[in-house]
């Protein structure tokens, strides 16, 4: 059984509380270190299959070996066009980091994003979808919360990998060495989102 502090869950109520979401994407992919690989086996499926929980299961449950499964931030909609799920993959485990995007991106953003444990850092998911500009701009701004010769605050790797392939993705199994564990859903400061909201670093909302 999944457990109650899966990222699913999360991306699942985005999933239900936006019914013009017709598919989402995830995939099987294997870790390559230091290189700008991003071999995928690609997993399309129609929001009813999503939000299944057995079906989910078993997707998880059939990672290959030596394989991780991840969700995909782009989904489709009925219209024809795609969207993205705002997420975020912090450099480190350390919780000062957090506190450091608190205050680039505002306290209210932060309080806005669902934060989980992955092992040796963090990864953020926000409730809200963003279209293609919105997003790399998005990306662009994670990219600036990088303070220069300081240790990264988001991991700017990841980014790179994330613009180059057009998506987003984050891990969701612990099927590998590389890994030290399942993410988890977290607590920042006791406080938890209830809806997130579009906003730039200045805190104004960035608009389609």
């Amino acid at each position: 059984m999944l457990s109650p502090l899966h990222p699913y869950w999360n991306v699942r109520s985005i999933v239900e509380n936006n019914p013009q979401v017709i598919e989402v994407s995830m995939s099987y992919y294997c870790y390559c270190p230091q290189t700008v690989a991003d071999s995928r086996v690609i997993l399309n499926l129609s929001s009813a299959q999503f939000l299944d929980l057995h079906h989910v299961e078993n997707i998880i449950a059939e990672t290959p070996p030596e394989n991780e499964l991840a969700m995909h931030s782009n989904v489709k909609l009925a219209a024809g066009s795609d969207q993205h799920l705002v997420m975020i993959d912090m450099s480190t485990g350390a919780k000062a980091h957090l506190e450091k995007l608190r205050a680039y991106l505002g306290d209210e953003f932060f309080q806005q994003i669902s934060w989980f444990t992955s092992g040796r850092s963090f990864h953020g998911y926000g409730d809200d979808l963003l279209g293609e500009r919105d997003w790399r701009k998005f990306m662009g701004l994670l990219l600036l919360a990088n303070k220069p010769r300081i240790e990264p605050t988001v991991d700017p790797r990841w980014i790179g990998h994330r613009l180059l392939a057009g998506y987003s993705a984050l891990r969701w199994t612990k099927n590998t060495s590389n890994y030290l564990a399942i993410p988890s859903r977290m607590q920042v400061n006791g406080a938890q989102k209830e809806v997130f909201r579009q906003v730039g670093a200045s805190g104004k909302p960035l608009r389609p």
